[in-house]
């Protein structure tokens, strides 16, 4: 079996298949630029709708292909540049409000933002606690972006923007003029960024935790390529999860993780295997067993068992309500499995194709690793695909996709 052929299992960005006909690329800008940081931070306060201070405590993804009812329908332009943004998928994180500067907030606050992994989508750590400046036209729709001001309350780097909003003295650094950077200002203060940066690395270790172990394989020879991600049992986006790779031996060692619970999830795909598996070795994730990370500490000794798992095959036709599409709107359809647990960093991609019949697209998945799979198809503006659930557990699957044109 041949390594493209097997599966394209995605290890780090998990929708990079499906929306690289739109591709997205975030690039900030400079930020404010008053005469010094404390103008910067009166301007950051009068530009945002809603300031806060809080700790995530849930994480949701929202697309309409997770939400929506099987045989209801679903846009087929979702990744589209010029689809609309509410059809897009997005990540809503609720925030346990622990002090609020601007806006009449609740105990707890939803912002939106997006998946991450080049479409400017913030991350939150579970467990630690965040200033977050949020825009958007009401506060039941409170959005925020990679771009946007504030960040971890321990980071340096928003301090002047915490005194100002705390309404304390500023200090001569806050008030001292913006100068352009030269070479002699850099060489004069190179060992006092070297010093703030080892400081804030210390705070940012002490606040965090990180998980070691060891994958053990069934078979000893079977060593492929893989990786480990760890997902917050407070939900996480299904572009950007920490990852680790694992070594010769096995051992890994995650990045540091906010404090909190996690579900290891292992992908390996190489010619000879195809796994796609929990800690400490299960398919299902209700099965699996979460590791708890604690502020300052290192969870070791985790043994990961690890096996290849049994897959099956996963084809069909599209048909449309509009046929005459096919001969020109239609024509380059590609069509996805998406798993709607776990990370979802598993997705099957493939390109139709006329196959027997003028009026119908073939499409097949190979090797598909067990699971419950959503149906997702990638077209033009203008065309709605209705959902459907594929539930792959001990044979083939064959199924029927219905494209339907907007009224």
């Amino acid at each position: 079996m041949r390594l493209a052929s097997v599966i394209r299992l995605i290890a780090i960005v998990a929708f990079s298949t499906i929306w690289a006909e739109g591709a997205f690329a975030c690039q900030c800008g400079a930020g404010f630029r008053e005469k010094n940081a404390w103008e910067n931070a009166k301007r950051a306060e009068q530009n945002a709708n809603a300031i806060f201070e809080g700790t995530p405590i849930k994480f949701e993804l929202r697309w309409d292909l997770l939400d929506a009812k099987e045989g209801e329908l679903i846009a087929t332009d979702a990744f589209l540049w010029t689809s609309s943004t509410e059809r897009m998928p997005q990540m809503v994180v609720t925030f346990r409000v622990e002090r609020t500067f601007k806006a009449n907030l609740g105990a707890d606050v939803q912002v939106h933002t997006g998946l991450g992994g080049g479409d400017c989508g913030a991350t939150y750590m579970p467990g630690l606690n965040y200033l977050v400046y949020a825009g958007g036209p009401t506060l039941d729709q409170l959005s925020v972006s990679m771009c946007s001001p504030g960040g971890w309350i321990g980071d340096t780097s928003i301090a002047t923007d915490l005194r100002y909003l705390r309404r304390e003295q500023p200090t001569s650094k806050d008030l001292a003029p913006i100068s352009r950077w030269s070479q002699r200002d850099s060489a004069n203060e190179e060992a006092t960024r070297k010093r703030a940066y080892e400081e804030g690395r210390k705070r940012f270790e002490a606040a965090t935790g990180k998980i070691c172990g060891k994958l053990v394989h069934g078979d000893p020879k079977d060593n492929g390529h893989g990786s480990i991600t760890f997902l917050s049992t407070l939900g996480y986006s299904p572009a950007s999860p920490p990852y680790a790779e694992f070594k010769d031996d096995g051992s890994f060692c995650s990045q540091n993780l906010g404090p909190g619970k996690y579900y290891l999830f292992f992908v390996q795909r190489d010619d000879q295997a195809v796994s796609a598996l929990y800690y400490p070795g299960v398919a299902d994730i209700a099965k699996a067993i979460p590791i708890a990370v604690q502020a300052g500490q290192t969870q070791s000794n985790i043994t990961f068992q690890v096996a290849k798992q049994a897959s099956y095959s996963v084809r069909g036709f599209i048909s449309a309500d509009d046929r005459s599409a096919f001969d020109s709107e239609l024509v380059d359809t590609s069509i996805s499995l998406v798993r709607p647990d776990g990370d979802l960093r598993v997705i099957y991609g493939a390109k139709t194709k006329f196959r027997l019949l003028p009026k119908l697209l073939y499409f097949k998945f190979d090797s598909v690793v067990p699971g419950r799979y959503f149906v997702f198809v990638q077209g033009r503006m203008g065309w709605m695909s209705r959902k459907v659930v594929v539930d792959v557990r001990s044979h083939a699957k064959f199924i029927s996709v219905d494209l339907v044109r907007k009224k």
